[in-house]
């Protein structure tokens, strides 16, 4: 996407990372202030943290893009958006239900138990046994008993970033358990 004279945004970055001068940021941000915008609406579900979001944003990316080198501005500027998002939302130790936090981290189209009808629990359940012992608990601990990635974490003592792996490989194991089912 050029800038309006022209300049090109890998150009606006090298040019902000120089001279750290605002116009070249705020030239680069600007073209995605709805989208930044929109996101922050999606994820806080109110108009003044959205407001509010889309300004932080704005000054977390001018930090960040001084010490990373970032190859496709709009899809690096959408994850720290999502990022920002879900940082306030942990700060302010909202409680999420699951189908809150399964729009929030997972916005692909594939396997959630949320999803599952009447006629496929059995074998969500059938597919659940099937995971490892640990995998099962944490499955079963964050979707059907509502616990948070923090408190499945703290209450096994494992990091909160392998109980997020562990849910994602765990939905895509049940996903192709459940397709091998249905077929």
């Amino acid at each position: 996407m050029k800038a309006s004279s022209d300049i090109s945004e890998q150009e606006l970055i090298a040019r902000y990372q120089e001279s750290n001068e605002q116009d070249d940021i705020a030239q680069l941000y600007e073209p995605y202030m709805p989208m930044v915008y929109g996101t922050c609406l999606k994820y806080m579900k109110n108009t003044t943290d959205a407001q509010d979001g889309m300004m932080n944003v704005y000054e977390l990316v001018a930090k960040k893009l001084l010490s990373h080198k970032i190859d496709n501005f709009k899809p690096w500027l959408y994850v720290v958006t999502k990022n920002y998002c879900f940082d306030v939302l942990r700060k302010k130790n909202r409680r999420l239900d699951k189908k809150e936090v399964a729009e929030i981290m997972y916005s692909e189209q594939v396997f959630h138990p949320d999803s599952v009808d009447n006629e496929k629990e059995k074998t969500l359940h059938n597919c659940i046994e099937k995971l490892s012992t640990k995998q099962k608990y944490i499955i079963k601990a964050f979707y059907f008993d509502k616990m948070s990635y923090q408190e499945i974490a703290d209450s096994n003592n494992i990091k909160w970033s392998t109980i997020r792996s562990k849910i994602q490989n765990g939905r895509r194991m049940l996903k192709k358990c459940i397709e091998k089912n249905a077929s």
